[in-house]
């Protein structure tokens, strides 16, 4: 195609009508202009698209977790994160068992951690409005959680404490422990099938170990999950691969070739 013609194209772009307005309504300089148009795109652009989102989920727009602390936040850096506040069965299961304070912190949990996956941190005043409930109640929260070994990061102590473990890895952590699920469901605030999905889940994790993909962002790919929970994962591996523990890690991972094996079989039955 000629240039002339991709020219012509190009004028009808919702860019270059962007573009126009500036220069022509605002009087702005070209190369301001076109400054302005690619701040826009990357802010506007790394939304997530509504596609992407699930039911219960929300997205949020949070200070950047590499921020440092002092800054005023009107200068400090944005960007969006996708968070679940209601993850439907699983908190209902917290709710009718455990009861709504129990909730309200297993939420807590979950979005803290998954700002942080996402490059961004929550303030306690951005979780009291996530969970409607007031800055004190959340502070309570926040406190108990690190108490009973959590690793809550919040605005103004991730610097300060650096990175913790994942709720995630602690809950895998109790049940090598030898914890019933009944036990960690009430210490950790989530539902016995949470519970269990996440021992699946650190049993994926062996499996591939095992079979041969030690590098933890590709072992995330392949899993789907974060690199962060890959490397907590892999570091309880490492830890618990002692005499004491080794039935159990064995346990898990069998019970995830079982599983893997008999999904396999039936797609070849289907066929």
């Amino acid at each position: 195609m000629a240039r002339s013609e991709t020219e012509r194209l190009a004028e009808k772009t919702v860019e270059r009508q962007f573009l126009h307005e500036l220069e022509v309504d605002f009087e702005l300089a070209p190369a301001t202009s076109r400054a302005l148009l690619s701040a826009v795109q990357q802010v506007l652009l790394s939304c997530p698209k509504k596609d992407e989102i699930r039911e219960g989920q929300m997205v949020v727009t949070v200070v950047c977790s590499q921020e440092p602390a002092g800054k005023p936040l009107s200068s400090m850096k944005k960007t969006s994160v996708v968070l679940t506040v209601d993850s439907g069965l699983e908190d209902l299961s917290v709710l009718r068992q455990h009861g709504s304070s129990s909730l309200r912190r297993a939420r807590l949990l979950r979005m803290t951690e998954e700002a942080m996956d996402q490059g961004g941190v929550l303030t306690q005043e951005d979780l009291g409005r996530l969970l409607q409930a007031g800055v004190r109640t959340i502070r309570r929260d926040v406190s108990q959680l690190r108490l009973a070994g959590h690793w809550v990061p919040t605005r103004g102590t991730v610097q300060d404490t650096g990175r913790g473990q994942s709720h995630k890895a602690k809950i895998v952590e109790m049940y090598l422990q030898r914890l019933t699920f009944s036990v960690i469901s009430r210490r950790a605030h989530h539902s016995p099938d949470a519970i269990k999905r996440y021992v699946q889940m650190f049993g994926r994790v062996l499996v591939l170990w095992e079979n041969g993909i030690r590098n933890t962002a590709e072992l995330a790919f392949v899993a789907g999950i974060s690199e962060r929970l890959a490397g907590d994962y892999l570091d309880l591996r490492s830890r618990y691969s002692t005499d004491q523990y080794a039935d159990r890690l064995e346990e898990i991972s069998r019970q995830v070739r079982r599983s893997l094996t008999r999904n396999s079989e039936e797609k070849r039955g289907s066929q």
